[in-house]
């Protein structure tokens, strides 16, 4: 199975002790949002996306990107949210465009491999891009 974020944060919820709809229930969504993100191709909003990302504790970059959980995302969380705020706006096959063009940017991406620098930090070899202010 392709990675992508709903894989990422399926896998977040299969990994957290609680059941479907106990998660939901926590976000505040219906008590089948998790079961239908899991059984069905519908799209949830962006907002239930966030919301069970910070219920399940996930780095939204992550969610979104993959990578490394502790890492920073590319971008600031806030110019994210930006963004994610305008997709939302779009209709159901234009949220599946956007994000099937990211997955597949980043799918085309070479991998990211670890060098070790003269310190012996080891470091990534393709740096993570810092905000312009």
């Amino acid at each position: 199975m392709v990675e992508n974020w709903k894989t990422r944060l399926l896998k977040a919820v299969d990994e957290d002790p609680r059941s479907d709809r106990a998660i939901s229930l926590a976000v505040g969504l219906g008590v089948n949002t998790v079961n239908e993100l899991r059984n069905t191709d519908k799209s949830p909003s962006i907002d239930k996306v966030l919301k069970l990302a910070a219920e399940l504790g996930l780095n939204l970059g992550y969610v979104l990107w993959g990578g490394d959980q502790d890492k920073s995302p590319i971008r600031g969380d806030k110019e994210i949210l930006e963004t994610l705020h305008r997709i939302e706006g779009l209709d159901q096959r234009g949220v599946e465009v956007v994000f099937s063009v990211i997955d597949t940017v980043i799918n085309r991406q070479p991998s990211k491999q670890e060098q070790s620098s003269s310190d012996d930090q080891r470091e990534l070899a393709t740096p993570l891009r810092e905000p312009k202010p």
